[in-house]
């Protein structure tokens, strides 16, 4: 088979606002894709809760599948990408995929915070990859370094932003004056908050993420729990 005969099948699970972009991404820059990969990178499948939900991408015909556990499973699947988020099904998914035989990219912070380990050991028994730099500061390169480039280093602190929403939020209420409603607002409004803020208001965000972090910066088992 010739390089330009590979190919590396790729399945999405979730098709939100995040999910929705992935797709868009691997569609439009196939070919730079292919170029930096050595494969053609081919979408075989999209699993979604509704068929008929409004989406910020169009799918093409007949990848769209509210079956996301066969999808996951699919043996002809070389990479599996979940961006479901919460526990379940999201970490049965995950599991099937790598027993399966698929690698795996996550952005799921709240599952890696409370259950890492599961997902690591699975991955080192399939002898598959699991990669989730995007779980935390998905645009700032900070994961890789932590667990690669600095592993041999003794970190004695890690200090930073993780939550962009309530970063927002409380720089509006002390350089304008606002109150925290209003900043909220205009935060949704701009498109830095959801339309149910509960995770980054309440803390749970940036705890998962924290989590994450201390985990691999002072090579322990913290939780969101811990935090």
């Amino acid at each position: 088979m010739g390089e330009a005969d590979k190919r590396l099948k790729v399945a999405v699970l979730g098709c939100g606002s995040v999910g929705a972009q992935v797709v868009r991404l691997l569609m439009e820059q196939s070919d730079d894709l292919a170029a930096r990969v050595g494969a053609r990178v081919e979408l075989v499948g999209v699993a979604v809760r509704r068929l008929d939900a409004q989406r910020d991408v169009e799918v093409p015909d007949g990848l769209l599948t509210t079956d996301a556990a066969g999808l996951a499973a699919r043996e002809d699947v070389d990479l599996v990408i979940e961006v479901i988020g919460g526990i379940e099904p999201a970490r049965s998914l995950i599991l099937s995929a790598l027993e399966n035989g698929a690698s795996v990219v996550t952005a799921n912070k709240a599952l890696l915070a409370e259950d890492g380990p599961t997902l690591f050991e699975a991955a080192a028994k399939a002898e598959r990859d699991l990669y989730y730099e995007a779980a935390v500061a998905g645009a700032i390169p900070i994961l890789r370094p932590l667990r690669e480039s600095l592993a041999g280093d003794k970190v004695t602190r890690v200090l930073g932003i993780v939550n962009g929403t309530t970063n927002f939020i409380l720089d509006k209420m002390d350089s304008s004056g606002a109150g925290f409603s209003e900043a909220l607002e205009e935060a949704q409004d701009l498109g830095y908050a959801e339309a149910d803020p509960t995770a980054d208001v309440e803390g749970f965000d940036a705890a998962a993420k924290a989590a994450i972090l201390a985990s691999l910066a002072f090579h322990s088992r913290v939780t969101a729990s811990d935090v």
